[in-house]
C-alpha cells in the first residue's frame, strides 16, 4: 500500500535532478569555451601572427591631441598603449657602433682692433711722443708718478711774462736763460723788468770730442746776476756716455760754483744734435737713464737742487720716467699753450726766441711754480 507522503517525495525528486544536471552541464560547457578561446590567443601571440588590440576608448577615454613637437612613442606612452615588447628599436644598435656627437667648436673671438691715435687721446690714459727716428710712441701715464697740479686758466702773460695766481695771489717767479749766446746782459735791467732769476750755464761736454769745457761768459754773467740782485740757477749740457762721466760731470759743476751761493737748481741737460751725430747716438733709454741719474744724485750729494731738463719726447721717449720722474724736479721745455706733458713740473720754459729788454740776442722766457729761495 503506497502512502500519500512517499508518493510526494518521489514526484519533487525527478524535476530537481534534471536541474541541477542541467546546470553542471552548462557550466562544462562555459568552462571549455573559456579554456579553448585562452588557448587560441596564446598560441597567436606566441607565433607572432597577430597581437590582441585594446577596445576602443570610450569618449570620455579619447586620447588628448599630441602636442607639437611631440613624437609618436611619447603619444603611446601618454595613451598607456606601448608595451616593452612593442619597443623593437631598443637593441636596433646593438650591431652597429655608437658614432658620439662632436661638440661644435666655439669660435675664436675676434680680436678688438688696435686703438687710432684719436682714441688714445680721448681715453686720456696715454700721451704721445715722437723718437728721434720720427716713430710715434703712446706712453701710458703711470699711477705711480705726481701729475701736474696746475690750473692753466689762473695763468696772465703780459708782454710775453707769465704769472701763475692762486687765490688771487701771484706764486710764480719769473726767469730768463743765460749763456754766451745771450751776448751782452743787462743784468739791472732784466732785474727792474720784473725778472726773479736766471738759468746760467755753467759749460758742457763736447758731443764729437767728449772734453769738458766752461762757458766762455760763465764767470761774468754769474757775478753780474748776483750783483743785480737776481737769483741763479745753473745749466750744464751733458754728452756723458758711462756713469762716469756723469758723475765727472757734476764734479766739473761743483767745484766751479765753490766762490757763489746758488738757490735755484741745477739742471743735467741731455739733448741730440740736430742734423750731425754725436757721442750719445747709441745709449739706449736705460742707459741715458742711468747717466743721467748719476749726475742728479752727484749734484744733490754737493749740497746743490738738481733738476732735469728736457721736453716731453725726451722725457718720455728717451728716458725711462719711473726711475727719475719721482724722485727729481722737472724743467719742462714746452711751447704749447697748455702742456700735454702730463707729470709734475716745477720750472716751464714756455717761450723761445724771444726779444727781451736788456739782452743783447734772442733767448727764452722761464716760469718757476716753487720760489726755491724759501725751500
Amino acid at each position: 500500500m503506497r502512502m500519500h507522503d512517499d508518493s510526494d517525495e518521489r514526484g519533487m525528486g525527478t524535476p530537481v535532478t534534471y536541474t541541477i544536471v542541467g546546470v553542471s552541464v552548462f557550466v562544462l560547457i562555459l568552462l571549455a569555451a573559456v579554456f579553448m578561446n585562452n588557448t587560441g590567443r596564446r598560441n597567436t601571440n606566441s607565433a607572432g601572427k597577430a597581437v590582441q588590440t585594446s577596445p576602443a576608448p570610450t569618449p570620455e577615454e579619447e586620447p588628448e591631441q599630441a602636442a607639437e613637437g611631440e613624437t609618436d612613442i611619447e603619444t603611446l606612452y601618454k595613451q598607456n598603449k606601448l608595451r616593452s615588447e612593442d619597443l623593437d628599436f631598443w637593441n636596433m644598435y646593438d650591431d652597429e657602433p655608437v658614432i658620439l656627437a662632436t661638440p661644435t667648436p666655439k669660435p675664436t673671438p675676434t680680436p678688438s682692433h688696435e686703438p687710432t691715435d684719436e682714441e688714445l687721446a680721448a681715453g686720456g690714459e696715454h700721451v704721445k711722443v715722437t723718437l728721434r727716428d720720427g716713430t710715434i710712441k703712446w706712453v701710458e701715464i703711470s699711477d705711480q708718478i705726481p701729475l701736474y697740479p696746475y690750473d692753466f686758466t689762473n695763468i696772465r702773460i703780459t708782454a710775453g711774462k707769465m704769472e701763475y695766481y692762486q687765490d688771487g695771489e701771484k706764486s710764480s717767479c719769473l726767469g730768463v736763460e743765460i749763456s754766451k749766446d745771450s751776448g751782452n746782459v743787462d743784468f739791472a735791467a732784466l732785474k727792474a723788468s720784473g725778472v726773479d732769476f736766471v738759468m746760467i750755464k755753467i759749460g758742457s761736454r763736447g758731443y764729437e770730442t767728449g772734453l769738458l769745457t766752461l762757458d766762455e761768459n760763465f764767470e761774468n754773467n754769474i757775478k753780474k746776476a748776483q750783483d743785480a740782485g737776481l737769483e741763479v740757477g745753473i745749466t750744464f749740457f751733458s754728452q756723458a756716455v758711462s756713469v762716469d762721466e756723469a758723475v765727472e760731470e757734476a764734479e766739473f759743476v761743483a767745484g766751479n760754483l765753490t766762490p757763489y751761493k746758488i738757490n735755484y737748481p741745477i739742471a743735467f741737460d741731455m739733448e741730440y744734435i740736430a742734423n750731425d751725430e754725436a757721442r750719445i747716438d747709441f745709449l739706449d733709454a736705460d742707459g741715458k737713464t742711468q747717466i743721467a741719474e748719476a749726475f742728479l744724485s752727484s749734484v744733490e750729494r754737493e749740497g746743490y737742487r738738481p733738476i732735469l731738463y728736457g721736453n716731453k719726447d725726451w722725457l718720455l721717449g728717451e728716458l725711462v720716467p719711473d726711475k727719475l720722474l719721482k724722485d727729481y724736479d722737472v724743467w719742462l721745455n714746452d711751447q704749447s699753450p697748455v702742456p700735454d706733458y702730463p707729470y709734475q713740473f716745477r720750472l716751464w720754459k714756455y717761450a723761445v726766441k724771444q726779444k727781451i729788454n736788456g739782452i743783447e740776442n734772442e733767448t727764452a722766457y722761464i716760469i718757476s711754480f716753487v720760489d726755491y729761495t724759501r725751500k
